[in-house]
């Protein structure tokens, strides 16, 4: 669905809770928290951080503690949560920042809600473009996350293969904003442990509201390879680390997809086209999903040397920045020159 970014009559902005569920994050919830603290410094709206301390064994909390301590302006509200799910511990941080005296009494329509994780870093302009946003007459701002760069194969292969630009599809727990009545509408976070962030976002988009995605806000998080949601960045990056230990380095994964390609490119001929997924699928079917981008990008730079196109129905794109699926085609023979496979 593309963004709808036509905006609607909103009354401007009056305040903005942000919500960090964490559980068991003592290594990063410092680091997080610190950056949304230099976020809220730069809007000039009163910024409410609600804290989720969600089934937590480990020493978050103290980390957290820190954290408030040290930033005395910013107004915490930190909160246990039993939730069964990460849906429900996202639910729970909405409502008990919401009951904050400094959001208590406003028009739900006048505060927004910013979503981050605790793994995470947000950049110091996140609220302010969010914001900003918000006051065109938005109820909903999906932004991107990049895993944090840790030096290995798998996370090369990962920016690699994704191209994040504005209006694109991508839905993140860790960097989205929704205004309070829209959410309110919606009936909030769903109480699931995968899919949470997903649900709510096309409830409200399904429900007609304006909204849309962006690469102003850009969150870095973290490269771990074991995370808290099953279907998250760890498990992508796990993905990536297989087929890496399969199929050998990066160049030599590339090569091997611009091989299949080329080959099924020129199996169907100038008139038909292929989908990335199956190329991805050819050079192993069991590890398809996690090759099918990696397969897009290797095509974006076929098309850079001239040798395919890709197209978006049937119209030429760039496919490093296009969102949505792409196919793949032969260039005219009279306008290409000899091809190896």
């Amino acid at each position: 669905m593309r963004p709808r970014n036509e905006t609607d009559d909103r009354p401007a902005l009056a305040a903005v809770l942000v919500v960090v569920p964490a559980r068991d994050e003592q290594d990063e919830i410092a680091g997080c928290l610190t950056s949304v603290a230099a976020a809220a410094a730069e809007v000039d709206q009163p910024v409410v951080v609600s804290v989720v301390l969600h089934r937590c064994t480990d020493g978050t909390a103290e980390r957290v503690a820190e954290v408030v301590g040290a930033h005395p302006d910013v107004r915490w509200v930190v909160q246990g949560s039993d939730a069964a799910t990460l849906g429900g511990a996202r639910a729970n941080g909405v409502e008990a920042g919401r009951s904050h005296g400094t959001l208590a009494d406003l028009d739900p329509a006048t505060v927004w809600v910013a979503s981050t994780d605790a793994d995470s870093r947000v950049p110091h302009t996140w609220l302010r473009a969010q914001r900003d946003l918000a006051d065109r007459g938005l109820d909903l701002v999906l932004g991107t996350v990049e895993p944090r760069e840790d030096g290995s194969e798998s996370a090369r292969l990962w920016h690699a293969q994704h191209h994040l630009a504005e209006g694109h599809l991508g839905i993140h727990g860790a960097n989205l904003g929704v205004r309070l009545s829209a959410y309110d509408r919606v009936g909030g976070f769903p109480a699931l442990d995968d899919g949470e962030d997903v649900q709510l976002v096309r409830a409200v988009r399904d429900g007609g509201m304006p909204w849309t995605s962006t690469d102003r806000t850009r969150v870095v998080t973290s490269s771990r390879r074991r995370g808290r949601a099953g279907k998250g960045f760890a498990r992508f990056l796990r993905r990536l680390d297989d087929a890496v230990a399969t199929f050998g380095a990066t160049e030599e994964l590339e090569e091997r997809l611009r091989t299949e390609i080329l080959r099924l490119a020129q199996e169907r001929g100038p008139a038909k086209t292929l989908c990335p997924s199956e190329a991805a699928g050819a050079v192993d079917p069991t590890r398809r999903r996690a090759l099918t981008h990696v397969a897009r990008a290797v095509a974006c730079t076929l098309a850079d040397e001239g040798v395919v196109v890709v197209t978006q129905k049937g119209v030429p794109v760039d496919g490093r920045t296009t969102p949505g699926p792409v196919r793949v085609g032969l260039v005219p023979e009279e306008l290409r020159g000899p091809v190896e496979v």
